[in-house]
């Protein structure tokens, strides 16, 4: 998973954010001084930027 990637949801996180679609593009990684090891701001089809730590790493499917 890298940053411009466009990556599919569990359908849980999806609902739990409430994204109305699975499917996000990875914005840019944060810097290491960030609280959480790794994480990620993604871009929703809604138009939020979203914030996920580095779980979705191993629970998402990237899908180009």
């Amino acid at each position: 998973m890298k940053v411009g990637d466009l990556v599919r949801l569990q359908q849980a996180t999806a609902n739990c954010w409430g994204i109305n679609r699975e499917v996000i593009l990875v914005e840019k990684v944060l810097t290491p001084e960030h609280p959480f090891e790794y994480a990620w701001n993604a871009l929703t089809s809604d138009g939020r930027v979203v914030e996920f730590g580095r779980q979705i790493e191993t629970s998402s499917e990237v899908v180009r």
